[in-house]
């Protein structure tokens, strides 16, 4: 197994946030939350998992050219690359954010517990590993003061 890196939301800057009207819905908008980094695949499932259990319907889809999703406009929320979009109307505009900011949350929880895990299985391996390198030396060592003889 191996360590998950954490992801989180960029501050929100109001006045850069990018917006977007949607032609097809009257009172709905388009809404790109970014996050410091693009999260590998291991968080984007996480992640995926923690909005499922939400109930609001979401579609990540993959890029052919590469392993990040991308937006699918028939689907309201959606992770693409370094940014989470999400369809939202205006008086449901902070409780949809604040909801994407506990998945979050959620999500680096499962990652901080999932790394924490992996840390312990490497300290045992590590353990384990050197007291077989102890006890390889103490039957060289053994061998060293009586050897075999026939």
């Amino acid at each position: 197994m191996y360590l998950i890196k954490k992801v989180n939301l960029k501050a929100i800057d109001p006045e850069t946030l990018t917006i977007r009207k949607l032609s097809t819905e009257e009172d709905t908008f388009f809404v790109e939350l970014p996050l410091d980094s693009v999260p590998d695949e291991d968080w984007q499932k996480l992640f995926r998992e923690e909005l499922k259990k939400t109930g609001k319907l979401v579609a990540i889809l993959k890029n052919s050219q590469d392993s990040f999703p991308k937006f699918e406009v028939n689907y309201p929320d959606s992770l693409q690359e370094d940014i989470i979009s999400i369809t939202t109307n205006p008086k449901k505009l902070e409780e949809d954010i604040k909801l994407v900011m506990q998945l979050v949350e959620a999500v680096n929880n499962r990652v901080d517990k999932h790394n924490k895990e992996v840390n312990q299985e490497n300290e045992m391996e590590n353990l384990k590993t050197e007291s077989n390198k102890e006890t390889i030396r103490e039957m060289r060592d053994s061998l060293k003061k009586n050897p075999p003889t026939l």
